[in-house]
């Protein structure tokens, strides 16, 4: 790793340090191996996580902060679930927003935990032992966002239900919206954050290819993950 990119990346870090705690090791070939969780690869302490009270969600919508940035600090972590689960960067960050308004702490009546709002039984599933830690969380709801979209054929707007309500209710409403207050204006809010949102335009991890599963034939995205005519897309 050259040292300028270390050291842009530490930066990143350390402004995360009051919501992540950071590991690092070196690799076999010297490179340097930072992590939000302690490993073999990354044994090492670096950044102690600080003690941030959680906050109830006055609803399982988050209350949105008009033009909110998106935080600099969760960026690696988005970038990486983007390329990790084949999931555009835009819909992350849409989820995120709707979710928790990019409150780390975020708690909902119901029990949903992070920045993606994921259940206990969700994130164990998909493989967050710490649903407090942003990355861990980000990533396990990114995968949770690719399974329904490899479970519903690529359907975004399915996929977008799903995520709130459960892949069941969407299949007992005949894989449609389900008719579920909380849904229905779900679903709207977050596809059009993820079709029109500018503030995560030029922030794309390279190497992100928004196509279709391993290549499957369907629709070409657009920079904003729509296809021709604005419909969503097959990712």
């Amino acid at each position: 790793m050259r040292h300028k990119g270390l050291a842009f990346l530490l930066g990143l870090l350390v402004s995360a340090a009051g919501q992540a705690q950071v590991f690092a090791g070196l690799s076999e070939s010297g490179s340097v191996v930072l992590s939000s969780s302690q490993d073999e690869s990354a044994p090492t302490l670096l950044l102690a996580a600080q003690a941030l009270p959680l906050t109830e969600q006055p609803a399982v919508l988050a209350q949105l902060t008009p033009h909110k940035p998106v935080p600099a600090s969760y960026l690696p972590f988005m970038q990486e679930a983007s390329l990790a689960s084949r999931i555009p960067l835009e819909l992350i960050h849409a989820v995120i927003l709707v979710e928790s308004n990019y409150n780390a702490r975020a708690l909902s009546r119901k029990g949903a935990q992070g920045l993606m709002q994921l259940m206990p039984a969700t994130a164990k599933r998909f493989g967050a032992a710490n649903m407090w830690d942003p990355r861990q969380n980000i990533l396990a709801g990114s995968k949770y966002l690719r399974w329904l979209m490899d479970y519903f054929g690529g359907d975004v707007e399915l996929t977008i239900a799903a995520y709130n309500a459960g892949e069941a209710a969407v299949v007992q409403a005949g894989r449609h919206i389900p008719h579920y207050p909380e849904t229905q204006q779900y679903v709207p809010r977050v596809l059009s954050i993820y079709q029109q949102d500018p503030r995560v335009q030029g922030l794309r991890v390279k190497g992100f290819r928004n196509e279709g599963a391993a290549g499957a034939a369907g629709p070409r995205c657009g920079p904003l993950g729509a296809a021709t005519g604005g419909a969503p897309c097959v990712v």
